[in-house]
């Protein structure tokens, strides 16, 4: 198979339609071994089975890519080609994935001070509700053997987006009127209509999209 290659700073002669794997950057190799870490229970990857995704580079060119998936571990893409395993690094400013469930994401680089974290904007408009995904080892102990092995957990953030400043959020009545503090009354009377619970995701994203839309 024809290996294809992005020439990310080379732009005067590229074809940017493609349907087959890539190699990424002027230097990409193969992820060694002892890089691809597989832990001994849980995955370090958003998508545990590779998919075909969608790239966006910071010069706004977009690429279809196969068996493509994010690993959470590392803040990195990474494909499979012949047996190789490699990390897409180079001008990544968004993608798109699929989840296990069929549901589309979409990732992008937001805030000057958290350019090597991707984003999920779950909410979006004047003051963006957004998701990051990362990995936790945590040391697990068999009650009746004693043997250890290390886990991978999933964890999830939320972020605020205002004016390109991204911070950290907490979801809590005290901390979303803050954010929101231009529309605290608003915003208050909004969640107890409704009866909202601030640490269901779902409730969450509706609070700020009443506040964007009235915004």
């Amino acid at each position: 198979m024809k290996n294809l290659i992005f020439l990310f700073f080379l732009t005067t002669q590229a074809i940017f339609a493609f349907a087959q794997n890539v190699t990424v950057g002027p230097s990409a190799k193969p992820l060694l071994k002892s890089v691809t870490k597989n832990p001994t229970e849980g995955s370090p990857y958003f998508n545990n089975r590779y998919a075909n995704g969608k790239i966006k580079t910071v010069s706004q060119k977009e690429f279809n890519v196969k068996d493509l998936r994010y690993n959470l571990e590392t803040q990195q893409l990474e494909y499979t080609e012949n047996n190789n395993i490699y990390a897409i690094q180079d001008s990544v400013q968004s993608f798109t994935l699929v989840d296990s469930l069929g549901k589309s994401h979409t990732f992008t680089k937001s805030g000057a001070d958290h350019t090597n974290n991707f984003y999920e904007t779950v909410a979006d408009g004047s003051v963006a509700l957004l998701k990051q995904y990362s990995v936790k080892k945590e040391a697990t102990e068999d009650w009746y053997t004693k043997k250890k092995a290390n886990k991978m957990v999933q964890q999830s953030n939320y972020f605020t987006n205002k004016g390109g400043v991204v911070q950290k959020f907490t979801p809590s009545a005290k901390n979303i009127t803050t954010v929101l503090g231009d529309k605290k009354d608003e915003i208050s009377t909004f969640i107890k209509n409704e009866q909202l619970d601030l640490k269901q995701e779902e409730d969450l994203i509706k609070v700020f999209n009443f506040y964007n839309k009235s915004n």
